[in-house]
């Protein structure tokens, strides 16, 4: 890629600008300095990272790769908790972290065996390279049964430790780029944290077809605004939640869309509102994926697929199939709702410390997922709801009844959540300023939404849904409230 592109951008962060040419340069002079100081060495086995994104970080990335030793990210705002169980689990020995992450003197304690190495060892000092890499690179003698590890959201509650033993990257790169024409032109900006395994992927994406990657900070939306106004961004992966948000400046910005050829919106369920305003903001440019960390990408849906069937998540990739079980694992027949299953080259192998579920159907091994829904006769899938609890009694289109909600005029959000005891919670987030006798109004409308799907439920009001940086509803926080 080098060699091709030489001075051309590969990377652009609010405080540097990387050429191929520089990207190369600061890989090799930062993995030479972490080979000669020992930080990566015969003993390691396996990397945790804890930081947010910065070129350091893709540089660190980049290092650890080249070393062929399995790294990820774990969402830095977890409690030490959850960050103990990830390194835990994933039989990791290194750790880096961010100055705004350092490891608590708890984290430390139980993890005795762990090397902490603060990311700022990487730098674009001019490090003098003493040592033939790939010579040094095949004396660590590193050997390991998985190619890549990934994390669970951990939003209801540990993380579980994902694996793979085979790379699907090849393949699957070179099918979205055939599918959506990636070329060396592309501008992709960067609306998620980097410890979440779909932008590594898109970003790859981009990289492998010689584009620029630009960092934007997901938590303003006014630098996301500016910068696909003033960098030429042409392609992006963003989730419901931020992509609420900047719909609502770009539109008090009387947004024009000159550049963005490309939006692909990630989460279980992409609201029909949202994807509505949103092609009427950006044009048909406008696609949404149906996956998890442990299936890959599984279905895709493009901006006419929406306008047709606005509550679908598309239909399905190519190399993945997906079928609906019931409660004994046999496939429906289409129109009934039951267990989304998926078949795929993209599946992983197996979760560190537990048993992932699975079942053979017709000689394809398929995951079975945590979300509910059907399949029409076209082959548009439907999710219906995610599955929280194992003792699920219902299959109520939960996201359906969120989408009516928020058709109420008056209602910002809405989440529907299934309680252990098979009831609903039913969470809606008001607008500003709403008078008492409006809420009386919103009160009698979303009564009797709630009740023709006749479900037991109570209502709870708040200022606003809490959603993880990667688009999830935080339902631990979900059951907390409700047994509080």
């Amino acid at each position: 890629m080098c060699s091709k592109y030489q001075g051309k951008t590969a990377l652009i962060t609010d405080n540097k600008t990387i050429s191929w040419n520089g990207y190369k340069s600061l890989v090799q002079s930062n993995l030479s300095r972490l080979l000669e100081k020992g930080v990566i060495n015969q003993n390691t086995k396996r990397a945790i990272i804890i930081a947010e994104n910065s070129w350091e970080l893709f540089i660190l990335f980049s290092c650890l790769g080249s070393c062929k030793i399995a790294y990820s990210g774990i969402d830095y705002s977890m409690s030490d908790e959850k960050k103990i169980a990830a390194i835990q689990r994933s039989n990791s020995n290194l750790v880096f972290y961010s100055k705004q992450n350092e490891p608590s003197a708890i984290m430390k304690e139980q993890l005795p065996d762990v090397t902490f190495v603060p990311i700022g060892i990487i730098s674009d000092d001019k490090f003098p390279i003493q040592t033939n890499l790939h010579e040094a690179i095949d004396n660590l003698n590193h050997k390991d049964s998985i190619t890549s590890f990934a994390f669970s959201s951990g939003t209801t509650g540990l993380p579980k430790c994902i694996y793979r033993t085979s790379s699907f990257d090849k393949r699957r790169l070179a099918k979205l780029t055939q599918l959506y024409n990636f070329n060396c032109k592309d501008n992709f900006l960067v609306t998620l944290p980097f410890y979440h395994v779909s932008v590594t992927g898109w970003a790859r994406l981009t990289l492998v077809n010689g584009g620029t990657v630009i960092f934007g900070n997901f938590n303003n939306v006014d630098d996301l605004r500016y910068k696909i106004s003033n960098y030429n961004i042409t392609t992006m992966l963003i989730t419901p939640p931020v992509l609420k948000k900047l719909n609502k400046r770009l539109e008090e910005a009387k947004f024009k869309n000159t550049s963005v050829r490309f939006i692909m919106v990630g989460g279980k369920n992409f609201p029909a509102t949202l994807k509505e305003q949103t092609i009427n903001i950006f044009g048909k440019v406008v696609n949404e994926y149906y996956g998890s960390s442990e299936t890959g990408i599984n279905t895709l849906a493009n901006s006419s697929d929406m306008l047709l069937h606005p509550f679908s998540s598309g239909r399905c990739m190519e190399g993945s199939k997906v079928i609906i079980l019931d409660n004994n694992n046999i496939p429906v027949k289409n129109g009934n709702v039951g267990r989304i299953a998926v078949a795929s080259y993209q599946n992983a192998a197996g979760y560190f410390n537990k048993k992932m579920t699975k079942v053979v159907i017709d000689n394809d091994e398929y995951i079975l997922t945590s979300d509910y829904g059907y399949m029409d006769n076209s082959g548009y899938l439907f999710v219906v709801q995610r599955v929280v609890f194992d003792d699920n009694k219902y299959t109520t289109n939960v996201f359906q009844l969120e989408n009516n909600l928020r058709l109420v005029k008056g209602i910002n959000d809405a989440v529907v959540f299934q309680q252990e005891d098979n009831t609903f919670l039913i969470q809606i987030a008001l607008e500003d300023n709403i008078t008492n006798l409006k809420l009386s109004l919103i009160n009698d409308l979303i009564t009797k939404i709630i009740e023709e799907t006749g479900i037991k439920y109570s209502i709870e009001y708040t200022k606003e849904i809490n959603y993880s940086m990667s688009g999830k509803v935080k339902y631990a926080e979900l059951i907390k409230e409700a047994g509080a």
